[in-house]
């Protein structure tokens, strides 16, 4: 299998130089690694394994794909169909979308009625309030100021 330096791993996966290092620094990754020329070398295969291919490497050597696309060489973009290399991943993000814009649909229609049911509690108390209020407002209105109060007592 062919082997990529860090940063065509990183490259190619999307990942940072620091996760690729993070991932090859795991014990059962020890036999998928290798130093050449004193550079951190990943076996394409392993790599692939662990975090999904946005872009694939220019590694010069035919990259092995599932069987469906075929032989697929590093330098020739895998498009099945006619679609783009990430068309699953884009149409997986695209449902999580809907999904998501779906779920916040019904959180604001329940946060819609919570706040219907509040303003109709509101204006009920607040009608209640009024009508306890007005004969205890009178007496209060009618009873002389007292003088006003310092804070210390001398």
């Amino acid at each position: 299998m062919p082997y990529i330096n860090l940063q065509q791993a990183a490259e190619a996966t999307g990942k940072s130089i620091r996760t690729i290092r993070r991932l090859c620094n795991l014990p059962e990754s020890k036999d998928y690694i290798t130093y050449e020329e004193g550079k951190l070398q990943v076996e394409v295969s392993f790599l692939e394994q662990n975090y999904p291919m946005v872009n694939v490497p220019n590694t010069g050597m035919p990259l092995k794909n599932d069987t469906a696309r075929g032989h697929v060489t590093a330098s020739q973009p895998a498009m099945p169909n006619g679609n783009p290399p990430n068309f699953d991943k884009l149409l997986h993000e695209i449902e999580l979308l809907k999904l998501e814009l779906r779920y916040r649909d019904r959180i604001t229609q329940e946060k819609d009625k919570q706040i219907e049911l509040l303003e109709r509690s509101l204006l009920l108390l607040g009608e209640g309030q009024k009508k306890e209020l007005e004969p205890e407002q009178q007496p209060e209105e009618s009873a002389p100021a007292e003088k006003k109060r310092r804070w210390w007592p001398w």
